[in-house]
């Protein structure tokens, strides 16, 4: 079996956390990126220089990391990107516009 790289192992962590935020976006449950990027980073411990998990995936780039979990799916709709997130893509929008 091949060994995982650094990589993919991040991928497969951060990738279901990315949707399932992007999930409490398209359902209203929070009202804006910053609001999820403070609880992740104040109640689950992420790690404050990434600055939650939005400002992570603008600085990885929107784009790859959906391309990304497109090839994860097989092994669990978790990594579905969302409808957002594509929509984002196309647009070359962030979560975090400077």
């Amino acid at each position: 079996e091949p060994k995982m790289t650094d990589q993919a192992i991040i991928e497969r962590m951060m990738l279901p956390m990315l949707m399932e935020s992007s999930r409490c976006l398209e359902d209203s449950i929070v009202e804006n990126p910053a609001e999820v990027d403070m609880a992740l980073v104040y109640g689950l411990g992420f790690p404050p220089f990434r600055g939650g998990i939005f400002r992570w995936a603008d600085e990885e780039g929107l784009g790859r990391l959906a391309s990304a979990a497109e090839q994860y799916i097989e092994l669990s709709e978790l990594y579905r990107p969302t409808e957002q997130i594509l929509q984002m893509v196309s647009k070359g929008e962030v979560f975090h516009p400077i």
